[in-house]
């Protein structure tokens, strides 16, 4: 018979550090080291006696069937336990039990049963402690199984979280000094059995002393039992340092893998930035090409006009030029042609000899004239004197004039073909100039209709109609049917939502529009909180309808304007004015604006639709807008239509150049995020009340409401009472909010705090929300959704880890806790980017 199975289970659970049996470790294993010595001298006793009864069954008589009831107490002990040791399990499959209590027959049982009763007693007390040893044993087989099964399932959920860096390497260290406590307990386990071996010796010895002759046989099974022993220990801390090994080289890889896939993902992550920064730079370049290739073709464009109005005056000039010399030539031709009628055939040399006697004539005469003193000859000889040099002079400009007809002459006679293409090119010019003089005579009228046309009529003429203009001119020119109801008072908040949403429903001829009563509730909050809102989603979400149908449904009026791609500035979106003409061109959403200011809607709720808002950057053709409907007093929010004022300017412009936004306007953007638009700013999300349409809304049961008008002033009235009604409510709320740890895990991780505008959006918000029929924690995690965990602050970064997202669900849930709803959308915009990172990591 072998004791090492006890030995082997018992062990090795003393030796480890598992929850549970490290906690009674201490008091079982004084107990359990007392029984085992006294077991194992026990069975060396049992076996003592055993022999001894087998010896004396030759020599003594049987005892008689009827006296087996006096032995029946000590078989049934010892049957009871045997069943008890055959029943312990084994540590592993592969093992087996070599722990057995021999079968004895009735004479061994009378035997035992004669001996001692010292003797027997210590054997009964063996039995029994034997039979407990066997259960703790089982009992703590079973534990250990138990909280096996339960480190294996700590081990999944730990090997599931691997991929958290921080973490994972604080187990790391925690397990190496896990590890190195182990070894040391594993020292000290290893004293503490060498004690017990010593002290099993010296019990030995004590048996040997006082058993001499009967134990000289259970000696050596003793000494084998104890080199089995020490073999067995060999075995298991042998196993002890494998699997300490085999622990490192596991967590060892597990390291290793974590490094490479955070390696990788910081490879990606720089990857990605350094693709963000190049594309960045390339939208620069090609926004300063964009810009290069805009003033070139101006330049070029600014070039070639003044090429062809240069090469217009050049043509002209030419023309002129060529005019006049033909002009000038035909009078040439036509005084050499009066010459040679004048000479009547005479030739030049006659013509100069004629002119010789007349000289020698006035030579004679003025002889004459110097030998005669008398007057009558002196003032003939003057007026001879006169008629020669005048003759003269005539003579010398006939002589120019005769060497360039004879010049012409010859020039006409050598280019009869220069003459036909001067000709030719001067029917062209003279058809050219007809042309260009029809055009002037048509610019000339333009000019005077515009000139006319602007001393007539004004530079607003919009806006200037609706300045005289009265309900009923409305109605019959604008077809404003809105004002042929009267405006009536708005009711409590609740009841409002619910009349609003059937309203709503039916604002649109041939078409039934649900929406849920939550995203009534929201917008209605969203109104009194800011007067710029963005409705978002994928396309056919209703975004379009909801805002025309909300003004449609309260009597007011929607301006629908759509946004281009290529818009850049206010004039894009206001219009601009045309110096040449001395008018402005007024756009839509100017008119809407002035509209709004008028008498006939300035008590009515007015709505600017910006379809598609982000189809171009709302931060550059809408920065005035966003920087006035900042300032806190509406007196102040003014944006400029010229850098002077104007003439004739309309009644309800500030200083002839400025338009008000007025309080009873709501901008609505709509927006869908796809390769085509861009994404808004923070400024323009911190500024917006933002509302996320889902794709299908529920329908329900539309209660028919005839047409009606609601007034603004008591729109506002109603939001002010229940900000006054809800705000010591809402401040307890915040106060939560701020207080709790959400507050630092933001600031630690993601550097964000809550700012002074969030606070007074949520003052104005979840009031509002609550009085309309809504719990305040449903509003509280729409702000949250919308202003603190969108894109970009909070999810969608890449620098954010999933560490993180899990520190800000467990806060937000911590401040959550005590109170009516869950945030259910801050935690599905939590989860999505968790399931985002999941399948990056995965790729």
């Amino acid at each position: 018979m072998s004791f090492n199975w006890l030995v082997c289970l018992i062990w090795p659970m003393l030796a480890t550090k598992k929850p549970g049996i490290q906690v009674a470790k201490k008091s079982i294993e004084k107990k359990l080291w007392n029984t085992l010595t006294l077991s194992s001298n026990g069975f060396k006793f049992l076996r003592a006696g055993i022999e001894m009864a087998q010896h004396n069954k030759g020599k003594k008589p049987s005892v008689a069937h009827n006296k087996d009831a006096a032995q029946s107490d000590f078989a049934s002990k010892l049957q009871k336990a045997k069943a008890t040791i055959n029943s312990m399990p084994p540590l592993e499959q592969s093992d087996a039990a070599t722990l057995t209590l021999p079968d004895l027959d009735k004479d061994q049982v009378t035997a035992l049963d004669k001996a001692e009763p010292e003797k027997k007693i210590e054997l009964e007390k063996l039995l029994v402690d034997i039979s407990e040893v066997a259960k703790r044993v089982r009992d703590l087989h079973e534990d250990a199984q138990k909280r096996t099964e339960d480190l294996v399932r700590k081990e999944e959920a730990f090997s599931r979280r691997s991929d958290e860096n921080k973490k994972r390497t604080e187990e790391i260290n925690k397990l190496d000094e896990e590890l190195k406590q182990r070894q040391v307990e594993i020292k000290k386990s290893e004293s503490s059995l060498a004690d017990k071996e010593r002290e099993l010796e010296k019990r030995e010895l004590d048996a040997r002393s006082g058993f001499a002759a009967q134990n000289v046989a259970a000696l050596s099974d003793l000494k084998k039992e104890i080199v089995e022993l020490e073999s067995r220990k060999t075995e298991i801390q042998l196993g002890i340092l494998q699997a300490e090994q085999k622990a490192r080289d596991d967590e060892s890889a597990r390291a290793s893998e974590v490094m490479e896939r955070e390696a990788e993902i910081a490879n990606k992550q720089r990857s990605l930035q350094q693709q963000q920064r190049q594309l960045d730079a390339e939208w620069k370049e090609l926004e300063r090409e964009r810009v290069q290739i805009r003033e070139d073709s101006l330049r070029e464009a600014s070039q070639e006009i003044a090429r062809l109005t240069d090469a217009r005056l050049r043509a002209e000039a030419r023309l002129e030029k060529v005019y006049r010399d033909w002009t000038l030539t035909e009078q040439k031709l036509e005084q050499y042609r009066e010459f040679s009628e004048a000479l009547a055939g005479r030739s030049a040399r006659e013509i100069l000899d004629e002119l010789a006697a007349q000289k020698r004539r006035v030579t004679q005469l003025e002889n004459q004239i110097a030998n005669s003193q008398d007057d009558q000859l002196q003032f003939e000889n003057e007026a001879l004197r006169k008629l020669r040099d005048e003759q003269k002079v005539q003579l010398d400009e006939v002589h120019i004039e005769l060497a360039d007809a004879k010049a012409q002459l010859h020039r006409l006679r050598l280019g009869v073909s220069d003459k036909e293409n001067l000709e030719k090119e001067k029917r062209a010019l003279e058809k050219n100039n007809q042309i260009l003089s029809a055009r002037l005579n048509d610019l000339g009228k333009t000019v005077d209709d515009l000139t006319q046309s602007q001393q007539s009529e004004k530079p607003f003429p919009q806006m200037a109609w609706m300045d005289s203009a009265t309900n009923a001119d409305w109605i019959k020119d604008r077809k404003a049917k809105e004002l042929s109801l009267s405006a009536q008072d708005v009711p409590e908040l609740k009841k409002f939502s619910v009349e609003l949403q059937h309203r709503i429903a039916q604002a649109e001829d041939g078409a039934t529009l649900h929406f849920s009563l939550e995203d009534i509730q929201l917008l209605i909050a969203g109104l009194a909180m800011s007067q710029l809102h963005i409705f978002q989603g994928i396309s056919g979400t209703g975004k379009t309808s909801l805002a025309k149908a909300f003004a449609k449904a309260v009597g007011g009026h929607c301006t629908d304007i759509a946004v281009q791609a290529g818009w850049r500035d206010r004039d894009d979106l206001l219009g601009h004015y045309n110096a040449f003409e001395k008018r402005f061109y007024e756009r839509d959403c100017l008119q809407g604006l002035y509209r709004a200011q008028t008498a006939a809607y300035k008590d009515r709720c007015n709505i600017i639709l910006l379809d598609e808002m982000n189809l171009s950057r709302p931060e550059q053709y809408f920065a005035e807008f966003l920087s006035a409907l900042e300032k806190n007093d509406p007196r102040d929010r003014l944006i400029s239509l010229s850098e002077s004022q104007l003439p004739n300017a309309p009644a309800l412009l500030v200083e002839g150049r400025r338009i008000r936004v007025p309080h009873n306007v709501w901008f609505v953007g709509t927006a869908n995020h796809d390769e085509t638009t861009n994404e808004f700013a923070d400024k323009t999300y911190d500024r917006a009340h933002v509302m996320t349409l889902p794709r299908h809304e529920a329908g329900f049961k539309v209660e028919p409401k005839p047409k009606a008008s609601f007034s603004y002033g008591s729109l506002m009235e109603r939001f002010d009472a229940a900000v006054t009604q809800n705000a010591d409510e809402v401040s307890e709320l915040l106060a939560e909010l701020t207080t709790g740890p959400l507050t630092s895990i933001l600031q630690d991780r993601f550097d964000l705090g809550w700012g002074n505008r969030l606070e007074r959006q949520a003052m104005r918000f979840v009031p509002v929300y609550m009085a309309a029929g809504g719990r305040k924690e449903d509003a509280l995690d729409h702000l949250l959704a919308t202003r603190v965990f969108r894109r970009g602050k909070v999810t969608g970064r890449y620098d954010a880890k999933v560490d993180d997202l899990t520190a800000v669900e467990q806060a937000l849930s911590t401040v959550w806790k005590g109170w009516k709803a869950e945030p259910r959308r801050s935690m599905a915009l939590l989860a999505e980017d968790r399931r985002r990172k999941d399948r990056e990591r995965g790729a």
